[in-house]
């Protein structure tokens, strides 16, 4: 039934279409990716596309973090690799070209097959050997159009020469200025007070010099003040008055105790 019906109709014509088919738009798909892949990569400090910008900035961060990549070439395989062009990966596009020349060729020795056997060595067996044919050499013609793995290799190459020659040495470049910057301001800090302004340092010194002077009037003997009580010239002429009252009773006792010796 099925051998009847492959060599009855034209299906095994329409798929080998449809596979040349998907094997040309595969081939096109891939040549404009690695071509404006390729472009990009040839100017990656200006460079705007989506998978440079992206290896620039890992790679950035890469160096920030551990201080440098030590495998660059695997830095950069693994971006490229896992690029997706236009729905699938540039390694997925190359793989359908390939599958579809094969597959052209498989339905054909297919088609071929079933002529034989359904009517033997007929006009439709050499068609379909002829058609299959063409389409293996047109298909295989066209992948090799464009060397894929040469593109491929050249956006590799000018990923790592800017990464390593260009990237790199600004990055440490970069570093070593902060590096110097941070000792500056590390140096600077202690001389940071000279720098204050001279109200700031007056009035600390003021506030020194007043405790000190506190501590001093503290361990001295506690002198009146004007406020407090009545004025210090009639506190004077008091005890200049007191001293004088007590000076005959202490007369009077020394006399008596004089006397007192000498009677005895």
């Amino acid at each position: 039934m099925l051998k009847q019906l492959l060599a009855d109709t034209n299906v095994i014509y329409y798929l080998m279409a449809v596979l040349g088919v998907m094997g040309v738009a595969a081939k096109i798909v891939n040549h404009l990716t690695l071509r404006r892949l390729l472009k990009a990569a040839g100017n990656m400090p200006k460079s705007t596309h989506k998978l440079i910008k992206l290896v620039r900035a890992k790679y950035e961060h890469a160096c920030m973090i551990h201080d440098s990549v030590e495998n660059i070439d695997a830095f950069v395989e693994k971006y490229i690799y896992e690029y997706r062009g236009f729905l699938f990966r540039i390694h997925t596009w190359r793989q359908v070209e390939l599958l579809s020349a094969w597959f052209v060729g498989i339905l054909a020795a297919l088609g071929a097959s079933a002529e034989y056997l359904s009517y033997g060595f007929v006009e439709s067996v050499y068609q379909y050997i002829a058609t299959g044919a063409a389409g293996v050499v047109l298909l295989s013609v066209i992948i090799r159009l464009s060397d894929e793995p040469y593109k491929i290799n050249a956006v590799k190459m000018y990923m790592i020469d800017y990464l390593e020659n260009i990237c790199a040495l600004r990055m440490k470049k970069q570093r070593q200025t902060d590096r110097e910057e941070i000792s500056v301001i590390a140096g600077e800090a202690p001389q940071k007070p000279v720098f204050q302004n001279a109200s700031q340092a007056a009035e600390r010194e003021t506030k020194r010099e007043e405790r000190q002077l506190s501590i001093h009037i503290e361990g001295e003997p506690r002198t009146p003040d004007k406020s407090e009580g009545e004025p210090i010239p009639q506190r004077s002429a008091v005890r200049q008055k007191a001293e004088d009252e007590d000076k005959p009773v202490l007369r009077e006792e020394a006399i008596r105790q004089i006397l007192e010796e000498f009677l005895a």
